[in-house]
Formats: C-alpha cells, sequence, structure tokens
C-alpha cells in the first residue's frame, strides 16, 4: 500500500453517529464547559453569543452529518487559524514574568475552538472529541475560579460526560457485525437466537453499567485520597500574579487614605478623624481604615464577604498602622508618602528599620475583592514586590503602600512577601538593648503620653522575671488573657478617662482595639518599639477553593514589635496566627471540619435521633437485600427444569473427559461431539434430541424418553 493511500484511509470520513441522545449528552457536557469558563469573566460579548448558540451548531452538525463538509472543513480552519493569530495578538501587552495576564486569552482561545469544532461533528469519534475538550474547558474554569459557583456546572458536566461515555460505548456495540448463524431447526433457531439476543443486551447493558460505576467509584476515591492526604498546590511559590481592575477611578488625594465603607466619616472627604462610621456607611465598613482610631468606638462589621485571598500559609492581612497614642485615640504621625511607578511588578522598597534585614521565605497573595473598601493594599509584612494595574502606587514611612485608584469589587492585586523564618528561640536569640534602638525607631515607636501609674506597675510587674522581649510579649499575654475577657458587648469609655487603664483595671473587657493597644503602651512603656496594626486575620479557608474568604468581621487590630535583624513581628492573644517559622498547610483538605460546621446546621437532638434510626433501618434493610441476593445466586444455581439438569448432567461427563461444550454449541452438536470422541453411543444423540424437544418446542416428554435419556447419561458417567 502507498503512502497516498495510507494517508486516505487514515484521514477517511467515519461512519456519521446516528445517535441523538449521544450528540444530546456531549452537548449538554460541552455548554456546562464553555458556561463555567464564561462565568469566569472570559469573553467579550461575541464570544457569549457563540456559546449560546452552541445548540445551533450541534444542530447543524448533525443535520450535516452525511455531507462531505470540504468547504465547510475549510472556513473552520481559517476561523481557528484567526481565532490563534488574535491570542498571539493579545501576546504582545504582557509582561514578561507574568502569566497571569496570559490565563483569558488563552481561555478564549480554547473556548474559540471548541464552538468552532462543534460546527463539524458528524462521527462518533468526533463527539468523544468534544468530550475531551470539554475537560480541558472544566480545568480551565478550574484555574480561574475563585469560589464554589463553578461545582455545579462542574456537577452537570460530570453526568453528561458519563452518560457520554455509556451511550458512545452501546452505540459502538450496536454498530458490530452480528456472527454468522449455524444451520439448525427452526424452532430451536427462533429459541436460541431470542435467548442469546436477550442474554446478550442484558450482558452488554449490565457491563457498560459496572464499568462506568466502577470508573466513578475509582475517580471519587483517589480524589477524596489527594484531597485529604496531599499538600495543597502551590505551597512553593506563585505562577501566575493576577491584577486587574474593575474600573480605574481616582481617589480624590493622590496618595491619601480614601474608605467609602465608612460613608460621611471617609477620610477623604475630610470626616471621620477616628469617629467611627458616617451616615452611609457600609455594613462591612471598619472604622480602623482611617486616619485615626478611637478606641472609644463600638460597633463592628458584619460577616459581609470581603475579599478572598490565595496564600500558602495563613497570616495577618495588614493594611495600615498607628504610631501615635494620646490615651484614647491612634494617629499617624505623618502621611508624607513616596511613589511608586513603573511596569509590574513594581519593588516595594525597604523602610528605615527593615532595611538591611536578610531576605526569607517567600509569600505570595493574590487578594480578590468582593466589596468597595478603603484604597489601602493589604500584604503579609514585609512587602517586596508588587502586582498592581494602576502604574503608581504610594509607599508610607512604615511600608504600607496606598492605590491612587479606588479599590472596587471584583478588583485583583498580587503581593509577594518576604517572610523572615522566626520561630520562638529564633526571637528569643533576637533579644533588644534598648539603648541599641534606631534613632528612626525609637523617635516613632517609643514615645507615650504620661503612662497611669496602675498601668506603669503592672508592666513592670508581669515582665519582671522574663529574660527577654519575646518573653515579656509573651508574659503580657498570658495575663491579659487570663485575666480579661474579650466581648463584643462593652460599656462605653467614660470621658476623660484613659482607654487602657480602663480595659485592665476596670471593664476587664474589651476587644481587639483596646486589647492589642494595652500590650502595644506596656511594651513601650518597658522600652520595645511597638506599634498598633490593622488589617484582617486570615480568615477561613474553604478547602474546596484553596481560598481564605475574609469578611468584615474579620477585620482586626493587633501589635507588632520590633526585634533587631528580623523586624516588625505581630503579636495579638486573641487569635492563633502561626509564627512565619512555623509550617505551612499540611493538606488540601485543611480547614475542612470547621468550614462544614460553620455551613452547615445544628440539627436539635430529636433530629440526630431520627437519622440515626434512619440509619440503623437502612443498614438493615441493605442486609435483607443482600441475604435475598445470596439465596437468589443459590437458586439460580439449582436447575430450574429437567432438560436443564440433564444438560448440566451431559455438560459434567463431557468436562470429565476433557471436553468442555462450547458457548455456540446447540446440545445436540455437543452430543455428537463426545460421541465422535468415543463417549457413549447412538442413543447419546437421541437423548440430546429429546432434551432440546423439551426445552424448545414445548411439546411434552413422555415418560420412556425421560427413563431414556437418564439411562444414557447414567452409562456416560453423568451425575444426577
Amino acid at each position: 500500500m502507498s503512502v497516498l493511500e495510507r494517508l486516505k484511509q487514515v484521514n477517511a470520513r467515519a461512519e456519521p453517529e446516528e445517535s441523538v441522545a449521544l450528540r444530546v449528552a456531549v452537548l449538554v457536557a460541552v455548554l456546562a464547559a464553555a458556561l463555567a469558563v464564561v462565568t469566569q469573566g472570559v469573553g467579550g460579548p461575541l464570544l457569549r453569543l457563540a456559546v449560546a448558540g452552541l445548540p445551533g451548531a450541534f444542530w447543524f452538525s448533525h443535520h450535516a452529518r452525511h455531507r462531505d463538509g470540504f468547504w465547510l472543513k475549510l472556513g473552520l480552519a481559517i476561523a481557528v487559524l484567526v481565532a490563534f493569530g488574535s491570542f498571539l495578538g493579545s501576546l504582545g501587552g504582557v509582561q514578561a514574568g507574568s502569566l497571569a495576564t496570559v490565563q483569558i486569552p488563552l481561555a478564549e482561545l480554547f473556548l474559540w475552538v471548541q464552538l468552532l469544532h462543534a460546527l463539524d461533528v458528524p462521527a462518533r469519534r468526533d463527539l468523544m472529541f468534544s468530550v475531551v475538550s470539554s475537560l480541558v474547558l472544566m480545568a480551565v474554569a478550574g484555574v480561574l475560579s475563585i469560589s464554589m459557583n463553578l461545582l455545579w456546572y462542574l456537577v452537570v458536566w460530570a453526568v453528561a460526560a458519563a452518560a457520554s461515555l455509556v451511550l458512545a460505548y452501546r452505540s459502538e456495540l450496536s454498530a458490530l457485525p452480528a456472527l454468522p448463524a449455524r444451520p439448525r431447526a427452526a424452532g430451536e433457531r427462533r429459541a436460541e437466537s431470542a435467548l442469546v439476543h436477550d442474554g446478550r443486551s442484558r450482558g452488554a447493558r449490565g457491563r457498560v453499567v459496572r464499568a462506568v460505576s466502577a470508573t466513578v467509584a475509582i475517580v471519587v476515591a483517589v480524589a477524596t485520597g489527594a484531597f485529604f492526604l496531599l499538600p495543597p498546590a502551590g505551597q512553593a511559590r506563585g505562577l501566575t500574579f493576577p491584577s486587574r481592575l474593575a474600573k480605574v477611578l481616582p481617589v480624590p488625594n493622590q496618595g491619601g487614605l480614601s474608605n467609602p465603607s465608612l460613608g460621611s466619616a471617609d477620610p477623604a472627604k475630610g470626616g471621620g478623624r477616628g469617629e467611627g462610621k458616617g451616615e452611609g456607611a457600609a455594613s462591612f465598613g471598619y472604622f480602623g481604615f482611617s486616619d485615626s482610631l478611637d478606641t472609644g468606638t463600638r460597633g463592628r462589621p458584619d460577616n459581609t464577604l470581603v475579599m478572598r485571598v490565595r496564600a500558602s500559609k495563613p497570616d495577618f492581612w495588614r493594611g495600615q498602622t498607628f504610631d501615635v497614642w494620646d490615651g484614647r485615640r491612634w494617629t499617624l504621625s505623618t502621611e508624607r508618602s513616596r511613589v511608586l511607578s513603573g511596569g509590574s511588578p513594581l519593588g516595594v522598597p525597604a523602610v528605615p528599620g527593615e532595611a538591611g534585614l536578610p531576605p526569607g521565605s517567600e509569600l505570595v497573595q493574590t487578594y480578590y475583592l468582593e466589596q468597595t473598601g478603603p484604597n489601602v493594599i493589604f500584604g503579609a509584612n514585609r512587602a517586596t514586590r508588587l502586582y498592581f494595574p494602576d502604574p503608581r502606587v504610594f509607599q508610607l514611612p512604615d511600608g504600607t503602600l496606598r492605590a491612587g485608584v479606588a479599590l472596587q469589587g471584583k478588583a485583583a492585586y498580587t503581593v509577594v512577601s518576604s517572610r523572615p523564618a522566626v520561630t520562638e528561640e529564633i526571637l528569643r536569640a533576637a533579644d533588644l538593648d534598648p539603648a541599641g534602638v534606631p534613632p528612626a525607631i525609637a523617635a516613632r515607636y517609643l514615645a507615650l503620653p504620661p503612662v497611669p501609674a496602675r498601668v506603669s506597675q503592672l508592666a513592670r510587674r508581669l515582665t519582671a522575671s522574663a529574660p527577654t522581649v519575646y518573653d515579656k510579649v509573651r508574659a503580657v499575654e498570658a495575663w491579659m488573657g487570663a485575666n480579661t475577657r474579650y466581648s463584643l458587648d462593652i460599656p462605653p469609655l467614660p470621658k476623660g478617662a484613659d482607654a487602657v487603664e480602663q480595659y485592665l483595671f476596670e471593664d476587664r473587657t474589651g476587644f481587639c482595639e483596646q486589647i492589642a493597644t494595652s500590650l502595644v503602651v506596656m511594651m513601650r512603656h518597658l522600652g520595645v518599639p511597638a506599634r498598633l496594626a490593622v488589617g484582617f486575620t486570615p480568615g477561613q479557608r474553604n478547602p474546596f477553593t484553596g481560598l481564605y474568604e475574609v469578611r468584615g468581621s474579620d477585620a482586626h487590630a493587633w501589635a507588632e514589635v520590633w526585634f533587631p535583624g528580623i523586624g516588625w513581628q505581630a503579636f495579638d492573644p486573641t487569635a492563633n496566627v502561626p509564627l512565619a517559622g512555623d509550617g505551612g498547610l499540611s493538606r488540601a483538605s485543611s480547614g475542612i471540619s470547621s468550614y462544614l460546621a460553620a455551613r452547615l446546621p445544628h440539627p436539635p437532638a430529636w433530629a440526630v435521633d431520627v437519622v440515626v434510626g434512619l440509619a440503623v433501618l437502612a443498614v438493615a434493610a441493605a442486609g435483607v437485600v443482600r441475604l435475598r441476593a445470596v439465596l437468589a445466586r443459590r437458586r439460580a444455581r439449582r436447575p430450574a427444569s429437567w432438560a436443564e439438569a440433564c444438560l448440566a448432567r451431559l455438560e459434567a461427563a463431557g468436562a470429565a473427559r476433557g471436553r468442555q461444550r462450547r458457548p455456540s454449541e446447540t446440545v445436540r452438536e455437543y452430543a455428537a461431539s463426545l460421541r465422535r470422541g468415543g463417549v457413549g453411543d447412538a442413543r447419546l444423540e437421541e437423548a440430546a434430541a429429546i432434551v432440546t424437544r423439551d426445552a424448545f418446542s414445548g411439546e411434552p416428554v413422555t415418560a420412556g424418553e425421560r427413563a431414556l435419556v437418564d439411562k444414557v447419561l447414567e452409562d456416560v458417567g453423568g451425575k444426577t
């Protein structure tokens, strides 16, 4: 065969697929995958219109399945080249080192190829290619997804894809040629043909169902095992660095603070000054994201989802810090900022107190905003690189960052932080000599108004036996944990009262602002540089998406203490966030118990009893069903008729002589074969004819004929 003939054979058009059910199942799988990608923000109006036309494309493909389709294939090839050219054109604006900007154009290319292919799927192999490519689309949607909404598309796709495999297998079986029939008597041929066809049909359906069920069970088992045993992906470093803005809207004061969630107290409007939320404030707005923080302010944000954070480890997502304390209110000593500009990523320079520190382990965090909030750029301490869609950001002297544009919902940015691998032993070794505090740090982070005598005495007493700064911090934290109480329901701060003294000695109750402030004030009184930081606790990790879900109620204030050679280290008696040197997440499923417990309803006691009772009944019912199945199989082993009993005896006699009956052999053919092999005499074939007549003709067999058959089988060794 020549090379040309081989190529023609390879590229020969396959037989058109006639199964409408198979086409519908493949259409549902492809449509679910395409919608899953589109809902992740991929594509413009034209692409979305093309997705809506998928059913029409499949209908056209079915209608034209018998045509040659040369011009259609040529047009589709040209369209694919145009789509690929558009993809290459979009790469011109991709910044070096960032794969994130390629994700959306690549997803659009995959989607266009799938949509164009849907116009030409005449054969079964083309439909199976569509199922495989829909799997690729679902994987792309999974990469882009940051929420649980993908789950519903995944369920629909999985059911449709499994149905496609089953229907494709059945279609392939129905297309197989029938085996040639042997010449037999008319009655025997009809009866055996009906039995064989019925058995084959049931066997084929059973094999398909068992194969699909086993495949699904194996996939579920392997995926579940991987989910519970393997570490989460992306532990080492991030491969993509997303950054986008829903809308470019400059803030009124470039370099200044803006927080629309505070309403009329928005610092950009000249109001607030730490007075909490103003008129028109959002329920999730946190009064700490302002130009000052009043510890006498009451009220906390609600549980509105504020943002999602993709990170390999939990940390405090810091927004800003305060360094000036007046006994009630925190403010900033300066809001003078410097401009950081250039291409992404922006290098974030070190600030006083952090310059010259050795590099630590990288922590990549991507922040996906869900609500419009402050223009502060959150990040774990200390940020070294920033992937941000606007070319300018502003850095304050404490190292925190502000955007020059409003940060609205659907915005995203990525921060790369360098975290020193600190442990308790390292922090103890990095002890502080008060005389060796750098002047730039001492001037800002040791200043205090007159400290009430009771606060001063308590700080010295609690740390009298603490040999290091780290031990001093832990001693104060331990005392507050044992002698004060965290509560969101606290009395108002009396006018003129010192907030720290009121919390430690009068109320003995407070929330994070009072607790962290007390720790900072006592550390400063002991000569240890400290400051108040505000931001968010890590939030609850969603084990199914791998993202931390940060809500308004996660807004938080904590203390940061300065250590030589390490920089600022967070401390907080109210939240357990691991030190940077601790291990990361051990499994992809980390946090699944708490995540499900927070979302599943807590049933009453009677409901638990009902569930237990139903479970017992289900186990009992399963046992009964299993017992009946065992008994049915035992009954099935016993011949149900005289003819079957005789056939079993004949097969046993032949097997004893090394001649098994082939499935294609009739009883008479088998008996004749045994006779030629020297088993029995001419009566053996006569007996086989009697057994066949009893099984298939419906004519009664006389007692004499039964006796003859029994005698012949007994003579050849067919035991009863």
